[in-house]
């Protein structure tokens, strides 16, 4: 299923409610995905949305590239358009931190390099360091086939060590399925 918005008419509240995102009561929201889609994609014409439903395949062979299994089967991918030109792509997802869920938004280049991270809910009590801009820039640039290893690849915070593996388990599964789903069906 595919959807079109136009820019000043991002309506995205239902994206937002079929994912589940942001919907603990305690949670510290920090951005709307509507916020962060306008955000990010300014100079965009129109922003769509592409729901990837997960064959048995490929979800098999998602979760053997994370070594783990997924949670769901499927995901909205949105992509943003400027005529013919692709501007680039956005995932909204949650990973579990220490016992709480975070929110995170992954976006992507049009060859699908991460070019921003944002954490959009964060839930636990502490560790929230990994909001700092010197922690997420570490995602710049990072592909499919990059390294996400935290302590290898990826730098952790004293105190934030669970919710730096949770964000870079969610980054990493952000850039698989963009590759492997919207990228390669293109």
């Amino acid at each position: 299923m595919k959807g079109v918005f136009n820019r000043p008419a991002l309506l995205l509240a239902f994206a937002v409610a079929s994912s589940g995102l942001a919907a603990s009561g305690h949670a510290q929201v920090y951005y709307s995905v509507r916020g962060l889609l306008a955000d990010q994609f300014r100079q965009s014409e129109i922003v769509d949305f592409k729901r990837v439903q997960l064959s048995v395949r490929l979800r098999e062979q998602v979760e053997r590239q994370l070594g783990e299994k997924l949670e769901k089967g499927e995901y909205i991918f949105y992509v943003a358009h400027s005529g013919d030109r692709i501007d680039g792509y956005a995932i909204f997802d949650r990973e579990i931190g220490q016992h709480e869920y975070i929110d995170f938004a992954t976006f992507f280049d049009c060859d699908g390099r991460v070019t921003r991270v944002e954490v959009v809910a964060y839930r636990e009590p502490y560790g929230d360091g990994i909001r700092s801009k010197r922690f997420r820039k570490q995602f710049i640039g990072k592909e499919a086939a990059s390294g996400f290893k935290p302590g290898h690849d990826i730098d952790v915070i004293s105190g934030a060590t669970l919710s730096a593996r949770a964000m870079a388990k969610a980054v990493k599964r952000a850039t698989l399925l963009l590759h492997d789903t919207v990228l390669t069906s293109s």
